[in-house]
């Protein structure tokens, strides 16, 4: 697209790819602008927005998910556009207001001190999400139905982060959405020294340049246990099952809070050191006979040899019945105590203790997983320190309330069901245990007629 063509205003310059934006405002609702550095989304935005403001009589929000000063926010980028073509708007210390139209520009963040700041959404014209990576679900959660306008339009702006960034998550590919990926590369008024960083960057650490310069996403945050492509590239470590294996292992996590599910994981073994997860089921939070029959006919018709049901919680009533009532001894009560530091040095609690040895089967190639959910749910597992200074996995609870993340019931699932791969190996490896010479002298004597 040559911009040329369009015959435009100067304050509408913006890279080519971005016209888009302009060409098919009236087909979408939504427009998700994510890439790397220097790409020009944001002037791109700013621009558009200003044009319009200038046109109709509008009400805007330009919010991020928490800003403590109007610095943060694109107030600056607005006020210097204003600044450079001389346009016709009150710059105020909080507010941008078009002298003629009556277009009052507004700029907030959207979680201020714990609590949501959505007050008068419901008559907005159009809405612009910057730093759109640092959105959370539960913002969108809250935010997304208030802004009620037939015709109103979102934009978000974001350089993505992790692979599952809740703003991508929830509109890249949606009809309603009009997304456009755009580097520094693509964009003709980035500027001569900007070039010149990405170049150096690129130079010094090509995943830092593809991350920073090209927008894509991290494949591990710090605090994560697992990056996101190492889980996919586990498809690559399939084994045939070994004759004299096959031993199938299952995980059960019963749905505590009212969106939880309750999930299903089993794994199967393909040889001496190697895994594979074969089945992957949830279901909604039903009552506790309902829950028991489900786990029950689920280890029945997938031939389980040895189930772990989470204890803590709801699940104590599954497994009380399946092992107590039932004698069923294939199950085991999966808990989760602080463990003293005399017991691991290493690990504050047996939920981590498990954690890191999946951790420990994905980093040698001895598991292997397929399923999206599952692989999505374990990328979002973080890990902190306790006081003694061992690793605890973050419980749900806190990463629900502080990170807006969904319950990890699969990923939990699948720790379940490794906590029992010891026991097996253990058993396993007795069968090729030598009788100590001391226990076959017996059998001597024996034969020599000595009683």
């Amino acid at each position: 697209m040559d911009s040329v063509e369009l015959n435009i205003p100067e304050i509408l310059q913006m890279p080519d790819k971005l016209y888009l934006i302009i060409e098919q405002l009236n087909n979408y609702r939504y427009f998700l602008l994510e890439g790397g550095r220097g790409g020009g989304k944001t002037q791109g935005v700013g621009r558009f927005i200003l044009y319009l403001a200038e046109k109709y009589k509008l009400r805007v929000v330009c919010g991020r998910e928490t800003q403590t000063s109007i610095a943060e926010s694109v107030y600056s980028v607005l006020t210097d556009l204003i600044n450079k073509y001389n346009l016709y708007f009150d710059v105020l210390a909080s507010k941008v207001t078009h002298k003629e139209t009556g277009t009052d520009i507004n700029f907030r963040g959207f979680r201020e001190q714990g609590r949501f700041n959505i007050q008068g959404m419901e008559g907005i014209d159009i809405v612009w999400i910057d730093e759109g990576q640092a959105i959370t679900k539960q913002t969108l959660d809250v935010l997304i139905p208030t802004i009620r306008k037939d015709k109103a339009k979102v934009f978000f702006t974001m350089n993505r982060h992790i692979e599952h960034d809740p703003v991508f998550e929830e509109f890249a590919g949606r009809p309603d959405c009009l997304h456009i990926h755009i580097n520094y590369d693509e964009n003709k008024y980035c500027t001569e020294a900007l070039r010149n960083e990405a170049a150096i960057c690129k130079a010094k650490s090509i995943q830092d340049y593809n991350h920073i310069w090209l927008g894509q996403p991290l494949t591990q945050t710090e605090d994560a246990l697992f990056g996101y492509q190492e889980l996919v590239d586990t498809k690559h470590n399939k084994h045939i099952a070994t004759d004299s294996y096959g031993m199938r292992l299952a995980g059960f996590d019963v749905a505590r809070f009212g969106d939880d599910k309750c999930t299903a994981i089993i794994i199967q073994q393909m040889g001496a050191l190697n895994w594979e997860v074969v089945y992957v089921d949830e279901w909604e939070k039903q009552n506790l006979n309902f829950t028991t029959g489900r786990i029950l006919s689920t280890c029945n018709e997938q031939s389980v040899d040895r189930a772990a049901v989470d204890i803590d919680g709801l699940g104590s009533g599954p497994f009380d019945t399946l092992s107590y009532g039932r004698r069923d001894e294939r199950f085991v009560g999966f808990t989760n105590p602080t463990l003293g530091s005399k017991v691991n040095k290493d690990y504050g609690n047996p939920r981590t203790v498990f954690a890191y040895k999946l951790r420990e089967l994905v980093s040698n190639g001895h598991m292997v997983m397929t399923e999206p959910g599952l692989i999505r749910e374990l990328t979002t597992l973080k890990y902190t320190y306790d006081h003694q200074q061992r690793k605890v996995l973050i419980s749900k609870k806190v990463m629900k309330d502080k990170y807006s993340v969904k319950s990890p019931n699969k990923a939990d699932g699948l720790i379940y069901a490794v906590s029992l791969i010891g026991d097996v190996i253990t058993r396993q490896a007795r069968q090729y245990f030598k009788q100590p010479a001391y226990s076959q002298e017996g059998d001597i004597l024996a034969d020599a007629g000595i009683r």
